[in-house]
Formats: C-alpha cells, structure tokens, sequence
C-alpha cells in the first residue's frame, strides 16, 4: 500500500471508530459530523479492500482485518503523540488533557478522593473520567485504548502491559449496632449464625469468602447480593446481615453510617498476598510525559494512605 496516497487523519477515525463502535460517538470524540466520519470509513474500506466495520443493532463490529490493524495502529499513532508530547516538558499547571481511568467499586472509594483532591490542587487543565472496570473488562479496556489507566486488584497482565502494586488491603466485617453478634463471643460459628450480603458488580453468588469456607468444608448463607459497595451500608443498617469487604472500605462505611465493624474470623491464608491494588497501563504508554505524570501521582496517593485500622481481637481465633 503506498501511504503517500492516505490522509493520515484517516487513521485518526479508524482508531475512533474501534474504539467507540459507533458512527456518532466516534464524531463526538474527533469533533466531525457522522457524515465526516461515514466518508472517512468509506475511504478506509476502499483503501484497505474490506469492510472494516459491520452495522448491527448493538454497533459497529470489527472484521477479522480491522482486529488485526487496531493493536499496531493504536500504538503508532500513541507513539506520535508521545514524540510530539515529549517535545515539550509536561507542565501540570497549564496541561489541559483528559485521562480516562477504569476502575474498581473498591479503588473509587480508596483511590478516587485523594487522587481528584491532588489532581485539582496541581492540574485545574487536567480531567478525569473514571469509569468501572472490573478483572474481567479492565485489561481489555486498556488492550482497547478505551482505558489510559485501570486500578483494582487487578490479575497478572501480558507483557505488553506493566502492573504496580500500590497499597495493601485487607477484609472485614460490617454489621448494624446491637446486632445480635456484636456482644456474642465473636468466631467463625458466630459469623455462619447470621445470613450476609455479598457485594458483587458482576452479581455473582460466590465470593473469594466462599471458596475459603468451601476449603475448610463450611458454608455462610447469602440473603442479599448488591452490586455497589454504597448500598451495602443502609441495608446492613436496618437489618441483621453481615457484610464482608475490604478493610479500608468498611472503616469509612462505618463511620459515615453508623456501623461496627469486626475482623473476619477466618484465616485467609496465601490470599493475603492477593489483596493489594494496583495499577496497570499499556507500555505504549511509557514515554508519554502526561501519563507518566499521572502515574506518579497515583503512586503518590497511595504510598500517602493512612494504615488499615485494627478490628476487635477475635475470641478463640488469633491466627485470623
């Protein structure tokens, strides 16, 4: 193909186009008409003698071509950003950039605050948009180019992509004042006693606690399974549920709503290895000076949380 007879800006609304799977999103993002950007495409499939993208009634799906061009052609054109962005040193002060993060129900509550309140003392220029992403969709996102960054715990990314741990978690337990728990002789039968509520984006039934007690050949009985973490607090509030999640969640949880909070009676054992959250990007993302910056600061952020506060020793059970 001789690319002296391609418009480069071509190349700009391919990527769009993958990446928004839809004519008039991929408009709104370029700042073109979906007329604009239905020429373009044309231009496209007949520079590239394929469809491209297939019309159906969810969007725009790729071809077996456009899935095999995507992966190179995103980090070109990042690699020309780069180059052009390194030109110049990244002045957070007057920078005016968007970063689009992925992100955890968990990362959010921890990360989010103290992330924004640094980023709007530093960067006013600078916007966030933090969409979820959990360990199903948080890598394909950033594979995509419809993540810059993803936060959460996160599982072992490919090569291609670098992971940073950045702080430790642990789990605990949420329950109402005067729950019938709260005074008894706090232990694992006492945990089992009472129905939970499990929080779950992907509303699934079982959580990591399950397959801990399916280990040891004990059961808990689930009641409830929401899917925000925020919605945990007032049903633990009017009822006699328990709930267990991340330790640097509950303790917020619990003072913002009024709720105790106790420490798992359960050993947790090598899983304790697992509960860190971490960040993870494309390496095309590496020279870039804004994403770099704003790597840093994550790490900043979260090197600067306070400790997990400690829980009510445990009756019976030291090793949990």
């Amino acid at each position: 193909m001789d690319l002296t007879r391609i418009d480069l800006n071509l190349l700009h609304v391919f990527d769009a186009l993958y990446r928004e799977r839809q004519v008039t999103r991929a408009g709104r993002a370029l700042g073109l008409s979906q007329s604009a950007v239905s020429n373009a495409l044309a231009r496209l499939r007949g520079h590239l003698q394929d469809e491209l993208f297939i019309r159906t009634p969810d969007g725009m799906v790729p071809t077996a071509v456009a899935d095999a061009v995507a992966a190179p052609l995103q980090g070109a054109l990042e690699q020309v950003r780069a180059a052009l962005a390194a030109s110049r040193p990244f002045q957070p002060g007057t920078a005016c950039s968007d970063f689009t993060i992925g992100l955890s129900d968990h990362a959010e509550f921890v990360l989010a605050p103290p992330l924004v309140a640094a980023m709007r003392a530093e960067a006013l220029g600078l916007s966030l948009v933090l969409r979820h992403a959990d360990k199903d969709t948080a890598l394909p996102g950033l594979e995509q180019g419809q993540l810059d960054l993803a936060l959460g715990m996160l599982p072992d990314p490919p090569a291609h992509m670098t992971r940073q741990m950045l702080v430790r978690d642990g789990l605990a337990v949420l329950m109402r004042p005067g729950h019938p728990a709260q005074d008894a002789e706090w232990g694992l039968e006492a945990y089992l006693a009472h129905s939970h509520l499990l929080v779950s984006a992907t509303a699934a039934r079982v959580g990591a606690v399950d397959r801990l007690l399916e280990a040891i050949g004990r059961r808990r009985t689930l009641a409830v399974v929401a899917s925000h973490l925020l919605a945990a607090a007032p049903m633990l509030r009017d009822s006699d549920l328990l709930c267990t999640m991340s330790a640097r969640v509950a303790h917020p949880l619990a003072a913002a709503f009024g709720l105790v909070v106790r420490a798992l009676p359960l050993d947790v054992g090598d899983m304790r290895l697992g509960m860190r959250l971490s960040m993870v990007w494309h390496r095309r993302l590496d020279g870039h000076p804004a994403h770099a910056w704003l790597r840093r600061r994550v790490a900043e952020v979260a090197r600067a949380l306070p400790p997990i506060p400690e829980v009510p020793e445990l009756a019976g059970n030291p090793a949990a």
